[in-house]
């Protein structure tokens, strides 16, 4: 018997099993989209002018529902881990094929060049550096890099076969990459891809075929808008007649965007700006790039705000607003603006700078930091500029919309500086939001009833008052008016610990270290009962906190002014809180708002469950309480990923997109909450700080000076870096 323990191997071998493709990348590839892309930017590489790529969408929807029906009954039956039922492959008769007419393979191309895992296509095999830049003939800069995009497909199906051919051969080479077989294997360097061969070939034909089977049901089931829309994105500048790309035979058009301003000045998509980032006295990086923002209502997804950074056409990084604070003057402009940048010379030397999964670069780089530092202010500067071009814009759009023309008319029965500073404010709203917008509809009156001077003016004016006790009493309703607006200050600078609260809550809650922390939704929770303005501001108190529908009942209808209250519902479960409008001449609207935690994806099972407190609320009120009420809900909290593949998520975001105007529901991410309060109350803030400034309210009291500096932003937490900007930006202060 031999003793294993005396056995001294002189080498031992080097095995690299197949659950490494994983971690060199094939999770990357988690969509449909992804793959296309890769498969793309290598038919550019082999200098195609077409690429073909063919979706039977009706048979993978069908079979989806089939294989996903199959899989939830064996979940039941406990058959199956629930987490893989998502995963089941489609049957290998539904197939998504990709084909270019690039100079295609030959058998050799495939040994040396295709096949190698992690192969640095641009390594020169003379002399070990990475100086290979362009394709076969020069004609173009390549895009590939690390060879690992022949992995994509395992990122969608079960199987790449695989099809090429080179000008010049009579036969075509085809052969099978299969996951089944090269996932599993003890060595990948001892895996066999076995061949066959295709003869009496056109010997002028040439090109690669790839066909996806196998596919997996999650990966495909996206639209094909969303899968153009993938591909647009992952490609800028390409011209059409340099490469098409069709689905379907439904060519891919570039879509550019129709921006309203730009920036630097002139600047355009098609003549981007130049500029020359320095790094140091010996490194500097051209690159060319605008700003551009889109028309107010027309505001992106927060996925697709901030800058895109192109090398040799193809996304590098982005979209992202890097360290852009979101404190600074116009900041919620950012939801409508977009950053091209195309650094073509940061991907063409022989150090690598572009994460692998092509969404950021390796910050940790001098090159990389100077450039971004550079994006970041030019996004700075433009969102003055776009500020100072919306308040030339801002006369001509009121005097367009009747709602603004009619709220800037009753400003006329001001007079003096109540006047000028009521003007300002609804100026400076028209140019936040939009004249046109939901936001200047609602704040827009509030200016005008916070200067009370003019709505009792109006009103005396209406019943006939004689005109030279109306000037006497103007002049005390204008010194009223300067009194209340100091009032008023001094109750926005109060929100701003509100503000920040809510910030350092939405932070902790996507910090992989805070979330763990217990009592961050029951802080959110009691910051809501507290700040209810922060939801709206037009919200004044809650009914009811932690109590079941039964107390929020025995409340609503003591609200409701009921002589006397019923029986209540027999119902342990209850909604997080109950607000009613400040408004007292409308006290049929109930709020009913559900919290979610910040760390916490929201779902449809969260909107269900709303559902279930309006649909309850409305039938006490109307069956007992003998009155029609309105109810809307809220259900407020973390955004799921909208590129999540949970299905309750997907169910959820399918709903928000598929709601309308009079939906009963709303669901709203806890970022944008952050802006609209942000939004909301900055800009009275600013106006307000300006008026004291100037004198026309009450002096300054002790303390006021230490806000002197941050009137209108909110303090920054010090574990809340760079979220907020100074208070006062070289811009002279804004929004919080």
């Amino acid at each position: 018997m031999i003793n294993n323990a005396s056995v001294r191997p002189q080498s031992f071998p080097l095995r690299i099993q197949g659950g490494m493709l994983e971690a060199l990348g094939i999770n990357m590839y988690s969509t449909i989209g992804k793959c296309l892309v890769e498969f793309v930017a290598n038919a550019y590489d082999s200098e195609a002018f077409n690429v073909g790529i063919t979706i039977p969408f009706s048979e993978i929807q069908t079979a989806r529902d089939k294989v996903k029906a199959e899989a939830k009954e064996e979940v039941r039956l406990k058959k199956r881990d629930p987490f893989t039922a998502l995963l089941t492959p489609l049957p290998d008769d539904v197939a998504i094929v990709i084909e270019d007419d690039g100079h295609g393979m030959s058998p050799q191309d495939v040994e040396k060049k295709f096949l190698p895992i992690n192969r640095k296509r641009r390594r020169d095999e003379v002399t070990g550096l990475e100086t290979k830049l362009t394709s076969e003939t020069g004609r173009r800069n390549v895009m590939g890099r690390k060879g690992l995009g022949k992995l994509a497909g395992f990122g969608a199906a079960t199987k790449v076969v695989i099809r090429t051919k080179r000008k010049g051969e009579t036969f075509a080479t085809t052969f099978t990459l299969d996951d089944g077989t090269i996932r599993h294997a003890e060595d990948l360097g001892q895996v066999d891809i076995p061949a066959t061969y295709e003869d009496g070939v056109d010997v002028e034909a040439h090109g690669t075929r790839i066909t996806l089977t196998g596919l997996k049901s999650d990966a495909v089931r996206y639209t094909v808008e969303t899968i153009a829309s993938a591909i647009r994105e992952a490609f800028f500048g390409i011209d059409p007649r340099e490469l098409t790309v069709t689905i379907n035979e439904v060519a891919i058009e570039p879509q550019k965007p129709e921006f309203v301003f730009t920036y630097p000045e002139g600047a355009t998509l098609d003549d981007l700006a130049e500029a020359v980032v320095e790094v140091d006295a010996e490194t500097s990086l051209p690159i060319r790039y605008v700003v551009g923002y889109h028309a107010q209502g027309k505001h992106l997804h927060t996925a697709k705000r901030g800058a895109r950074i192109y090398c040799n056409d193809r996304l590098a990084a982005g979209p992202s607003l890097f360290g852009l604070p979101t404190g600074m003057h116009n900041f919620h402009s950012q939801s409508y603006m977009e950053c091209i940048v195309k650094a073509d010379e940061l991907d063409r030397h022989g150090i690598d700078l572009v994460n692998t999964n092509r969404t950021q670069l390796r910050e940790d780089n001098e090159i990389v930091s100077a450039l971004i530092r550079f994006i970041e202010e030019e996004m700075r500067k433009s969102l003055a500029a776009h500020a100072k071009w919306k308040e030339q814009q801002v006369d001509v759009e009121i005097e367009k919309e009747q709602t603004a023309r009619t709220v800037m008319r009753l400003t006329d029965v001001l007079e003096g500086k109540a006047k000028t500073t009521a003007k300002l404010l609804i100026r400076k709203l028209a140019a936040e939001h939009g004249v046109a917008s939901s936001e200047f509809a609602e704040m827009a009156p509030l200016v005008i009833q916070s200067v009370n001077a003019g709505e009792v003016l109006i009103r005396l004016s209406e019943l006939g008052h004689d005109p030279k006790s109306l000037q006497v009493i103007a002049t005390n309703l204008v010194e009223l008016a300067d009194i209340e607006k100091s009032d008023a200050l001094k109750n926005y600078r109060g929100k701003r610990n509100g503000i920040n609260a809510l910030l350092k809550l939405i932070v902790d809650g996507e910090s992989k270290e805070m979330w763990k922390r217990k009592g961050i939704e029951k802080q959110l929770h009691q910051l809501f009962k507290e700040q209810p303005w922060l939801i709206r501001p037009e919200y004044s108190r809650y009914l009811t906190s932690d109590q079941d529908l039964g107390k929020v009942s025995t409340a609503i209808a003591a609200h409701l002014q009921v002589d006397q209250h019923f029986k209540a519902m027999d119902d342990d479960k209850r909604p997080d809180l109950v607000f009613v409008m400040s408004d007292a001449g409308a006290p049929h609207q109930i709020n009913i708002i559900e919290l979610k935690s910040p760390s916490l994806p929201l779902k449809n099972a969260h909107l269900t469950q709303l559902e279930g407190y309006i649909a309850k609320v409305e039938s006490y009120c109307t069956m007992e309480l003998r009155r029609q009420v309105h109810v809307q809900g809220y259900l407020i909290g973390a955004m799921p990923d909208d590129k999540t593949t949970a299905d309750d998520e997907l169910l959820l975001l399918s709903r928000m997109r598929k709601a309308g105007p009079d939906t009963q529901w709303k669901v709203v991410g806890l970022r944008l909450l952050l802006e609209q309060a942000q939004a909301a109350h900055g800009s009275v803030i600013e106006s307000l700080k300006k008026d004291i400034e100037a004198g026309l309210a009450d002096p300054p009291q002790p303390g006021d000076a230490d806000d002197a500096k941050s009137d209108a932003y909110p303090e920054v937490p010090s574990e809340i870096d760079g979220e907020l900007a100074d208070a006062d930006s070289e811009q002279g202060g804004g929004d919080v």
